[in-house]
């Protein structure tokens, strides 16, 4: 039987294409582009909106300019307290597969506590990844905000999935969350077949460039 690489590096991004888990209802607004308001920040109640999230708990803060969201994805920030202790909410479809969830964790600089503590959940998804609290140690008042990056990986059987946010802490300066995302993790397979159709596909470009330097 004649090996036809041309065919097997088709054949392999296809497969890559398509194998990839899709979202029937994505997650979306992982940077709170999309805020109540403007300005320096507001306070949402909970129970209320927040673009694609809900407020939990007392209430949030979103934070307009009143201080920088992650420097890596861009985008604003919640305060997880606003006038007390809150959280946030999103429930989104996935389809069955791996996936990481990533997301940047600081802290509010203007009040007690210094250590902020912040608990992450994914529902039905039980993930031994899941490390509560997540804390983050405010270096001082400065109103430019560091972040520290966290990523938790977790499978899913396909259906909807609730991630939620939510402060551990009393009062009106809590952790503050931005940068949010959810990537599908490709299957042991899908890398294979990529990595095979790459190859073809390299394999292919060095046969043209080896016929031009002959013809030539």
């Amino acid at each position: 039987m004649r090996f036809n690489l041309k065919s097997v590096a088709i054949v392999g991004a296809l497969m890559a294409a398509t194998c990839v888990p899709a979202s029937a209802a994505p997650f979306t607004d992982g940077l709170f582009n999309a805020p109540p308001g403007s300005g320096s920040f507001q306070t949402v109640a909970g129970g209320s909106s927040l673009g694609a999230w809900t407020v939990t708990g007392d209430s949030v803060d979103f934070i307009g300019n009143y201080w920088n969201g992650p420097s890596a994805t861009g985008g604003y920030s919640v305060d997880l307290n606003g006038n007390g202790q809150g959280g946030i909410t999103q429930t989104f479809d996935l389809a069955e597969g791996n996936y990481v969830l990533g997301f940047y964790l600081s802290g509010n600089p203007d009040g007690s506590p210094t250590e902020k503590s912040v608990n992450v959940s994914l529902t039905p998804t039980t993930s031994n990844d899941i490390a509560n609290p997540y804390t983050f140690t405010v270096p001082s008042t400065s109103h430019t905000l560091n972040y520290t990056f966290y990523s938790i990986a977790f499978s899913t059987l396909g259906g909807a999935e609730t991630l939620s946010f939510a402060s551990n802490d009393s009062g009106a300066y809590g952790g503050v969350i931005g940068g949010v995302t959810i990537s599908a993790v490709p299957e042991p397979s899908t890398w294979a077949m990529m990595m095979l159709g790459f190859a073809g596909l390299g394999f292919m470009a060095y046969r043209r460039r080896a016929g031009a330097v002959l013809a030539a």
